[in-house]
């Protein structure tokens, strides 16, 4: 005969519950409705399971939908981490066996930093949360993973370290990247993407799907140096990416990060191009151009972001403020 878990009153809460598929689903305080409506869940049809419960049939599924509704670069950033983390785990392990301790585990296991581990745990949660609004496990097992602190990059690069950096990379192509990081603060993938196509007058132009959140246009604005260094770059490469390396092969988040690393044993302490995004967003604020401008330049969609990782500057700026207004 077919088992089905009965109701149970809970005297802390002093309501009735029952519990299925391990999850616990609260009925009512009075008993007969409780039973009621206990009769009414179980009555309905429970949905199908898949033949294969492991969890690498299940990301291989996530993994599936990645690739036909994300860009290829989104697929590849969660493939990378999904993968790594089915091969620290048994071929055969259930999904109901799967726990918070295996991916914490995992990132344990790394020598990465609070943020790298972060993001490494978030494309694991990802994963089993899209499983669970599509229906095929009733919730994720990892629901309860906590995650590292959001790590933030506010080191600010002063313009002598600047021009002592791209002093070593005079007549190396990894010098056009550094400066246009330093001249538009544009996200590290942007300056990867940016081609000839994108160039209209003084502005670097992405449309809004190849833009971040596909939602709307991302326009970059030129320093004279911007537009020296493009022109320049468009000539060289008519088609395709305009930063490339030596070789005339695109950048790549690896590529670049093997740069800064042989920069670290230089200057002491490994810098990404983040920095000087973080950087550019900094002397602005500083040199008074207002929040809702630098927002706009830095591509968010509002001033939030500048609040929340800037804060510490824009008191500095509303003390100053106050002092001239009182002068």
């Amino acid at each position: 005969m077919p088992h089905f878990p009965k109701p149970f009153f809970r005297t802390a809460r002093q309501c009735w519950f029952v519990e299925i598929d391990g999850r616990q689903i609260r009925l009512c305080q009075d008993r007969e409705e409780a039973f009621r409506r206990y009769g009414a869940i179980i009555s309905k049809p429970r949905p199908k399971r898949l033949a294969s419960d492991s969890v690498a049939v299940l990301m291989d599924l996530f993994l599936d939908w990645c690739v036909k509704h994300r860009p290829g670069r989104t697929y590849d950033w969660y493939r990378e981490r999904c993968q790594g983390f089915l091969d620290t785990l048994p071929a055969t392990l259930n999904v109901c066996e799967l726990k918070p301790f295996h991916v914490q585990q995992w990132a344990d296991a790394h020598k990465w930093n609070d943020g790298m581990k972060r993001g490494a745990m978030i494309a694991i949660k990802r994963a089993f949360n899209w499983l669970a609004k599509q229906g095929l496990i009733d919730r994720s097992p990892i629901s309860g993973l906590e995650l590292p602190p959001q790590g933030h990059r506010d080191r600010v690069i002063t313009p002598d370290e600047y021009k002592g950096i791209l002093a070593r990379y005079e007549g190396d192509p990894f010098a056009d990247l550094i400066e246009l990081a330093w001249e538009t603060g544009a996200r590290a993938q942007e300056l990867w993407m940016v081609e000839a196509r994108h160039v209209q007058g003084n502005a670097w132009v992405f449309p809004a799907k190849e833009a971040k959140g596909k939602r709307r246009p991302r326009i970059i604005q030129l320093t004279e140096r911007a537009i020296m260094i493009t022109q320049r770059l468009m000539l060289k490469y008519p088609a395709g990416r305009l930063l490339r390396n030596e070789d005339g092969v695109p950048w790549t988040r690896q590529a670049v990060s093997c740069r800064f690393l042989r920069l670290k044993k230089k200057i002491g302490e490994k810098l990404c191009l983040t920095n000087f995004r973080h950087t550019f967003c900094s002397h602005a604020l500083m040199n008074g151009v207002d929040s809702v401008i630098v927002s706009k330049l830095m591509g968010h969609t509002s001033t939030r972001m500048i609040e929340s990782v800037y804060g510490h500057m824009t008191a500095e700026f509303l003390q100053a403020a106050v002092k001239k207004a009182t002068a």
